[in-house]
């Protein structure tokens, strides 16, 4: 499960540079709302439904760092 979380959260770091922190939501509680779905549905999902714009929209491309 833990893999699980640390991918979600790369995911939504290089799509739209946003961390658990960020978006105020435990791993935890991500997979009890998003868990039954693939992690990149999962992740899209939950930007269309928060209107999380992508990197890649904005010419921003997070940092190696």
């Amino acid at each position: 499960m833990e893999n699980s979380i640390s991918e979600i959260e790369l995911i939504l770091k290089q799509r739209y540079g946003v961390s658990f922190t960020d978006i105020g939501i435990e791993g935890e509680e991500w997979l009890d709302r998003f868990g039954d779905q693939p992690l990149v549905d999962a992740v899209e999902a939950y930007a269309a439904k928060y209107g999380l714009t992508p990197l890649t929209s904005t010419g921003l491309m997070p940092s190696s760092k």
